[in-house]
């Protein structure tokens, strides 16, 4: 009975939802579906949305058929999130009509039934750090042990990395038939992560932990109308959208709307800014702290001209306290600010795409857009996926057996692909948090041009915390930062790069 009600499920969600194959990563996805037609939008040559039919087969994974007598399939969880409660995208006990737990227990009871296993979560208790270094001991207790007590986890980015340089993590493209060159598998994932041909953790429609960790803005479209501003919507599209174009418009909103002399919650903000976004302007303009190169190792990018252009704009903008607000200053975790935008209190609302979802009950006419370019003359966007929000699939090393964790995993992305990855993309987040049909392109956009920076992710240099240090501290003198810290990431690299020269060896 499980596995019939989770095939309606299925087959009523590729249905109802329109287009999601063909977004989040859709330069690198394709596949096809069970001769379902559904409508896939496309530009025309003036740069307008045109839509048109196409008929699809269902892509099934290359997974043999076993019956896995029962097994209990473990899965270690360890998420960070701004939520009130640690991210999930394995747990579904029963239906209750909420539409992404529901498109979950759909997938588990397809899996269960098709494996005879049974899925089950194990959740590291929330602290004040989220127990980043409780999973993790977790995970390499076990290991050591040899007990196989997870067969996967979806953990933090920063634990995903410390356990991978460890040794305690697998090597997912040597695990058939688990093939990370599937559409349900994240194939930005692929071109930033790879190390030497070897991927330790990845994402994909297996999880949405990713596209809540995507960076974006937010704007208030109220203050646009009001101070007669440019469209952002128009901006994007074409190419216009810039940090100078950013600056403009958020010079020209500002106020002390209580008249008490100085800028605080009470009054008009151009911008609410939030630390980590100084992150996301080095890779929003096609720049990374550090990359893989083609000989396989981390090497060190941050330093360079057009970097500092970006970062010198937008931090004197950020600073500038009539009309940018550093809300974290005393409101951490944002509930103030969240209230202010509901107020019409600020133009821009800058943060990460979990930002729409702890909105969603709120009256604010929002939109959503991706960070800015340097200039018009860059071609593309570019949507920094947090390191410290992000979470990744993998596998430890102590595995009882290795291919039914691949088989399992493989499947599991694949049904997702037509069941969580709609059920999230076109039912939850564009039908019920986003507020236009523009937002919708918008979030095609940013979330086909994800980026993953190992620099941040790795903390080389603590780089990742002194460039926001500068903003914190109402400092902009970046080449004094990196020049300081230069010496500690050429070190860390070196390490990283030892570390994994050992293991692959």
């Amino acid at each position: 009975m499980r596995k019939i009600i989770a095939l309606i499920l299925i087959v009523t969600m590729i249905f109802i939802c329109v287009s999601f194959t063909s977004c989040g990563n859709s330069k690198n996805n394709g596949g096809t579906d069970n001769n379902n037609t559904t409508a896939t939008i496309a530009t025309d040559n003036s740069g307008n949305a045109a839509t048109a039919e196409t008929t699809t087969e269902k892509m099934l994974p290359d997974v043999p058929d076993a019956d896995y007598g029962g097994y209990e399939f473990k899965i270690l969880l360890s998420v960070n999130s701004l939520l009130p409660t640690m991210w999930d995208d394995f747990t579904a006990e029963q239906e209750t009509g909420d539409t992404l737990n529901d498109a979950v227990y759909a997938r588990n009871s397809y899996i269960e039934d098709k494996y005879n296993i049974k899925i089950t979560t194990v959740p590291t208790a929330v602290s004040d750090n989220m127990d980043r270094p409780t999973a993790q001991k977790m995970l390499k207790n076990s290991i050591s042990a040899g007990d196989h007590s997870y067969d996967a986890a979806l953990l933090a980015g920063y634990a995903t990395c410390n356990l991978a340089s460890g040794g305690f993590l697998m090597d997912m493209n040597a695990m058939p038939p688990l093939d990370l060159t599937k559409p349900w598998w994240d194939q930005a994932a692929n071109r930033d992560l790879m190390i030497k041909n070897k991927m330790f953790y990845t994402t994909g429609d297996i999880s949405n932990v990713v596209n809540e960790a995507t960076y974006a803005i937010l704007f208030n479209k109220k203050l646009i109308q009001d101070y007669g501003l440019d469209d952002p919507y128009a901006l994007v599209k074409n190419g216009q959208w810039t940090y100078s174009k950013l600056v403009e418009m958020g010079e020209a909103v500002g106020a002390d709307l209580n008249g008490d002399g100085k800028m605080d919650a009470n009054d008009l903000f151009g911008a609410l800014v939030w630390d980590d976004s100084m992150m996301g302007v080095v890779n929003s303009i096609g720049e990374k702290c550090a990359k893989v190169n083609d000989s396989g190792e981390i090497e060190l990018t941050l330093n360079n001209q057009r970097v500092v252009d970006a970062f010198d704009t937008y931090i004197n903008f950020a600073l500038d306290k009539n009309h940018a607000l550093s809300y974290q200053r005393n409101d951490w975790d944002g509930t103030n600010a969240n209230i202010m935008f509901n107020n019409n209190q600020a133009l821009f609302y800058i943060q990460i795409m979990e930002l729409v979802v702890r909105l969603r009950a709120m009256d604010v006419d929002f939109g959503v857009i991706p960070y800015p370019k340097l200039d018009t003359t860059q071609t593309d966007y570019y949507s920094t996926v947090s390191s410290w929000h992000s979470g990744f699939v993998c596998v430890p090393t102590s595995q009882e057996d290795a291919t039914r964790t691949a088989a399992i995993l493989e499947a599991m992305a694949a049904e997702s692909m037509y069941t969580l990855k709609p059920a999230y993309y076109d039912i939850a987040l564009k039908g019920k948090y986003v507020r236009d049909t523009e937002s919708e392109e918008m979030l095609d956009l940013i979330f086909s041009t994800k980026i993953y920076d190992l620099g941040w992710m790795y903390q080389i240099g603590g780089y990742n915390e002194q460039i926001m240090n500068l903003f914190r501290n109402n400092k902009t003198d970046f080449a004094s930062m990196y020049d300081k810290y230069n010496s500690k990431a050429l070190s860390d690299i070196d390490k990283i790069n030892t570390a994994f020269s050992q293991i692959l060896n």
